[in-house]
């Protein structure tokens, strides 16, 4: 590895593009979990966004973007500025604070850097590819190892990154699917698509080798939503009739048996301690509406301890449980932010489906641009699955989500500016 990052270093160098993929790359990859010695603890992350900055103010940048103030750049600006405002006014002690608000902003510096490198249509499928890659790396490994063990293995999730719970990486995975996708669709080369292919049957194992429930309802929604906005319902239909008749016949028991406890979730003690984390999470907000308690206040025992006897609509014998993450992604933001972060959150992820109505309706006027309308698609389902699933797990500031949603919100222009130059190379 230290080899290959000899050779990433100067690659990044050549072009700020590069190292924004590569950027993203070890983001989502999380290249120390299959290190260890010195390599462990170097910082690829840090590096190549360094890199990427430093190569942008320095105009090192071809093709460069310019950045758009759109619904989704600007909300999402003030998401950030909520956060940080947040973070100052967070109760303390709070010992997770520093370390939140640092992950906070690394993954909306990488999507509020977004409009700057993803300039073209083939910019955003290489962003898509290296996503791909990166991510659908652990679903790959993960999804062959529940294959060749028949389904015993057991997928905990990944360490030192966003997914380090089996909820979590169930979640992000059934993100993935839709992407990969796409990339299927849009990939000329016959192995990429052979590899595209692969990665969804072996994303789809990953999340059944995790047992999540959340999970499972992901990938119910996602296959409603797929074939609901697809434009051949018959061979959606098809696709999603032979994927789930795949899970039903290769899901280990065990898998079934973690499903239907969903049928009795009121009698369950992890559902439970849930509904007890979302009653705190309430309270603190009904307390602090406009800027919440701050990042993971929830978890903090001493607010925990402050808030959990506030009359509250969740009727729970408090008494049984003790704090924990919110474990939803709306209870976390208004536990977090307050009623105001939860407004600009939940505005955020609208953006994006409206951004896929712009699409929509260019495409319809001009007739071009419809692998904008399949990626605004793709996008939208991946958000879907993270709404979905989302109410169950703590995931809130995931970078891919923003990632999409301001990728999402550059589509129009770009499709745009793509069918302007048709009509002029007809004038031509």
């Amino acid at each position: 590895m230290l080899f290959i990052t000899l050779g990433l270093v100067p690659m990044a160098f050549m072009d700020g593009f590069v190292a924004f993929l590569l950027w993203i790359f070890t983001t989502v990859m999380s290249p120390g979990n299959y290190l260890f010695g010195f390599m462990l603890s170097f910082r690829f992350v840090f590096v190549f966004a360094g890199i990427a900055v430093l190569l942008l103010m320095l105009g090192r940048v071809k093709d460069r973007g310019k950045f758009q103030w759109n619904a989704g750049t600007v909300l999402l600006f003030l998401f950030v500025v909520h956060g940080m405002l947040s973070a100052a006014f967070a109760l303390q002690p709070n010992l997770l604070l520093e370390i939140r608000v640092e992950t906070f902003l690394k993954g909306m510096a990488l999507a509020l850097m977004a409009p700057f490198f993803l300039s073209s249509r083939w910019r955003i499928h290489l962003t898509l590819v290296v996503l791909g890659l990166g991510l659908g790396l652990h679903g790959v490994i993960d999804g062959l190892k529940v294959i060749a063990s028949g389904g015993a293995h057991n997928v905990a999730g990944v360490p030192n990154s966003a997914l380090t719970d089996n909820n979590l990486y169930a979640l992000g995975m059934a993100m993935l699917v839709p992407l990969l996708m796409y990339l299927y669709r849009y990939s000329s080369n016959r192995y990429a698509k052979w590899a595209a292919t692969a990665g969804v049957v072996l994303t789809i194992m990953t999340i059944i080798g995790t047992n999540s429930r959340g999970g499972f309802l992901a990938l119910m929604v996602l296959g409603f939503w797929y074939w609901m906005i697809s434009h051949r319902k018959l061979v959606s239909l098809l696709i999603v009739t032979v994927l789930a008749f795949g899970v039903v016949q290769v899901a280990p028991e065990r898998w079934f048996d973690r499903i239907e406890t969903i049928q009795t979730a009121g009698e369950d003690d992890s559902f439970m301690n849930r509904v007890a984390a979302w009653r705190v999470s309430a309270s603190i907000a009904s307390d602090h509406p406009v800027f919440g308690a701050g990042f993971n206040a929830v978890q903090i025992p001493w607010i925990w301890d402050q808030y959990k006897d506030y009359p509250s609509i969740f009727s729970v014998d408090m008494s049984k449980y003790s704090p924990k993450a919110a474990h939803s992604i709306y209870f976390q933001v208004l536990g977090d932010l307050g009623y105001v972060g939860l407004l600009l959150f939940l505005t955020l992820l609208g953006t994006a489906f409206v951004a896929r109505a712009r699409v929509k309706r260019i495409y319809k006027k001009t007739g071009h641009g419809l692998w904008a309308l399949d990626l605004s698609n793709a996008g939208c389902l991946s958000l879907v699955a993270f709404m979905a699933a989302g109410a169950g797990v703590s995931l809130a500031y995931f970078e891919l989500v923003y990632l999409l949603i301001v990728m999402l919100s550059l589509l129009p222009s770009i499709m745009q500016a793509e069918a302007d130059k048709q009509v002029d190379l007809v004038r031509t």
